[in-house]
């Protein structure tokens, strides 16, 4: 699937292609989240979704790696993601199966829906905190929505980050919460996704060169992240959710009316 969607590409796509994942990288280094919600909009016009879902599942393991185990509590963060972490295993088989049956026509427009709803309940209470009880409720719900629009789009952040936000204190603990959950979330995406067939060991070859030039960008964005104060970091985060929001509701509507 990946493979011959790659193949098929003239060099000016391909050239696309590598930008489009340098730009994902340069988010990812920057606000520390948000490759995934840059890249879909990119790639996925330029090939389609379900092989820009499979290019991008060994990235987003090993992109969020290194921020996932540094600084130490790393069990006892996981512990705490634990709720979370359960609910997105039941939602990722459903978002897969979706993934496999809809239409592009019908999946980037929803996709965007849920990404701009997302968006908008941080606006509508940006320093939302949850309590211990409200933290074992609300986990498995939005490790569940996570699940599914990780399965449709590998966008299973969103949701979730709006989640973390809400129980992290500052924008470190914040990072390594949204990295954990990112290498779990995208190492299951990469297990169920192969046991539908839906990346065979070439396509997992192509995914793991493409992991360099989002290393590439992620170190471009780097460079800035330690003057980003936590204002301005929760401020990008909104940014490429609604951006990315737009993206995926108007290019299927533009072109059905070309």
């Amino acid at each position: 699937m990946l493979v011959q969607n790659v193949a098929q590409l003239t060099v000016s796509g391909g050239l696309a292609l590598l930008l489009a994942l340098i730009a994902a990288g340069a988010a990812k280094g920057l606000i520390g989240v948000g490759m995934p919600i840059v890249a879909m909009p990119l790639i996925s016009h330029i090939i389609d979704l379900p092989a820009a879902v499979a290019l991008l599942s060994i990235p987003l393991v090993l992109s969020n790696l290194r921020q996932a185990i540094e600084g130490g509590g790393t069990a006892a963060a996981l512990r705490r993601l634990a709720p979370l972490l359960i609910g997105f295993c039941g939602g990722i088989v459903v978002g897969v199966q979706m993934l496999m049956s809809l239409d592009d026509a019908w999946l980037k427009p929803l996709v965007g829906c849920v990404l701009l709803l997302a968006g908008l309940s941080v606006v509508a209470k940006p320093d939302l905190k949850l309590s211990p009880t409200g933290e074992r409720v609300a986990g498995p719900i939005a490790g569940a929505l996570g699940g599914v629009f990780g399965g449709l789009a590998a966008l299973s952040g969103p949701i979730v980050f709006v989640y973390l936000l809400a129980i992290s204190r500052d924008q470190n603990l914040f990072v390594k919460h949204a990295s954990l959950y990112l290498v779990f979330a995208s190492a299951v995406l990469l297990l169920v996704m192969g046991s539908y067939a839906q990346i065979t060991l070439a396509d997992a070859g192509v995914s793991l060169v493409s992991v360099l030039p989002v290393m590439i960008g992620m170190a471009l964005g780097a460079r800035i992240r330690g003057h980003v104060p936590i204002k301005l970091f929760r401020l990008l985060i909104l940014l490429v959710v609604f951006a990315s929001a737009g993206d995926l509701i108007a290019a299927p509507l533009l072109r059905a009316l070309a």
